[in-house]
């Protein structure tokens, strides 16, 4: 079968591309932004084009597309003309995880850590999942997919209606912000979606803040099944005392943050439902590593530290700013924060000024829109209400002064990783 990508460079699209890919499929795709994804998915052997032309889909059998791709892209027009079935990126990873017993993460924060925590600890148990992850991971073979067996761990996105029809067997909601409300008719038409996939599921672990949810077992810091008792730090490491249905545990998780010790424990939480041996899941954390971007320290030396993350909302990056505070006791905290999307911006711009307010120095850049034509807001009114540095062209970064002591956290789920790489470049030949 010939299998046609459109947006093929995307994190979630090249995943589902690669496992077409090593199913036998012709597998090609078009993104006309050249990447160190598209550049790998050239070397497994998958065609990318540069330019969305209609010749690049003749023969094909199946068009996918992502959200970010207009109506009036040429290859949509041709697809149509032809009477070649267009399916979204949704519509497809559903299709493809039907043979699956699936393993579904959701929820607004969180999903890439929690299912890239769940994938580590199948395969310390032994297990053979294939995995669908929002991010790039060491333990997976090509970066942000493994072919495994016929246990299937992913992300499902809940940022468009249609996701409660994966149907998961298992199910864990990190928390619901409603930060995709637009998508949606209105706010009970979200709700239900997340309430739908709840109940369908054998077992459903939800966090205890998620009121709406019922019939789950839940997680949390009080008035949950699972709750974290008491957390003791250790540099980048934290011991996690917690009480569960069957009695108190103690386990070690290898990276930091309060968010983290709460992914893990959802985790935890549906390995125990499912019936896995507890010590030996509890066990699992003491080496696990997060994802790309995430908490990701890509420079380090005596005087200063730079830190890449995904963090796009306003709780992702408090707890990004509290973690390296926690973490880089004494250092100042500098975050360069590149806001995601107008519409969240439109509606959260207060709370992103809150969160932000936590750092020692806070630089924002202007929005970037993910293709997102709605009405457009500067990214200014936050530089405003908290006294920040708004940084219009985001290049400028590159001109702030560099100081001892100082950590530089470049947050955003843009292209803001770009003028990281650029500071990094720069720094690696200063005396500072």
């Amino acid at each position: 079968m010939k299998i046609h990508f459109l947006g093929i460079g995307g994190i979630g699209m090249s995943a589902q591309a690669i496992h077409e890919h090593l199913l036998g499929n012709d597998v090609s795709g078009t993104d006309p932004y050249s990447t160190e994804r598209t550049k790998y998915l050239e070397n497994v052997g998958i065609r990318v084009f540069k330019k969305h032309l209609p010749e690049n889909i003749d023969n094909a059998d199946l068009i996918v597309r992502t959200p970010a791709v207009p109506d009036t892209n040429p290859e949509i027009n041709k697809a149509r003309e032809k009477n070649i079935p267009i399916l979204s990126r949704l519509e497809h990873h559903i299709k493809i995880l039907k043979p699956y017993e699936k393993i579904g993460i959701t929820g607004t924060d969180g999903k890439t850590t929690t299912t890239s925590m769940m994938a580590h600890v199948l395969l310390k148990l032994g297990k053979n999942p294939t995995v669908f992850l929002g991010s790039t991971h060491p333990m997976l073979e090509y970066k942000n997919y493994r072919k495994g067996g016929n246990i299937s761990v992913f992300e499902m996105d809940e940022s468009q209606p249609g996701f409660e029809n994966y149907s998961p067997d298992f199910l864990i909601i990190t928390n619901i912000r409603y930060d995709h409300i637009e998508n949606f008719r209105n706010l009970q038409h979200y709700n239900n979606c997340f309430e739908k996939s709840c109940k369908n599921a054998k077992i459903c672990i939800s966090n205890s803040e998620n009121n709406l949810i019922r019939n789950a077992k839940t997680f949390g810091l009080e008035n949950a099944d699972y709750k974290i008792l008491s957390i003791e730090k250790m540099g980048f490491r934290q011991k996690i005392e917690i009480s569960t249905p069957h009695k108190t545990k103690k386990f070690v998780l290898n990276v930091p943050g309060l968010h983290n010790a709460l992914n893990a424990l959802s985790v935890i939480a549906l390995c125990f439902e499912m019936g896995y041996e507890k010590d030996a899941v509890l066990d699992a954390f003491k080496d696990f590593v997060l994802p790309g971007r995430r908490f990701q320290i890509s420079f380090n030396n005596e005087k200063i530290t730079v830190v890449d993350d995904y963090s796009h909302t306003p709780i992702e990056i408090k707890s990004l700013i509290l973690t390296a505070k926690e973490v880089f006791k004494g250092k100042k905290i500098n975050i360069i924060f590149q806001p995601h999307r107008f519409s969240r911006l439109k509606r959260e711009w207060k709370e992103f000024a809150k969160a932000l307010s936590i750092a020692d120095r806070t630089y924002i850049t202007e929005v970037y829109s993910a293709f997102e034509h709605s009405e457009k807001i500067s990214a200014e009114v936050i530089a405003e209400e908290i006294g920040a540095t708004f940084v219009q062209n985001k290049e400028d970064i590159l001109n702030i002064e560099i100081e001892p002591n100082n950590v530089y956290i470049f947050a955003g789920a843009g292209d803001i990783i770009k003028v990281s790489q650029k500071f990094r470049k720069k720094i690696g030949g200063l005396k500072v």
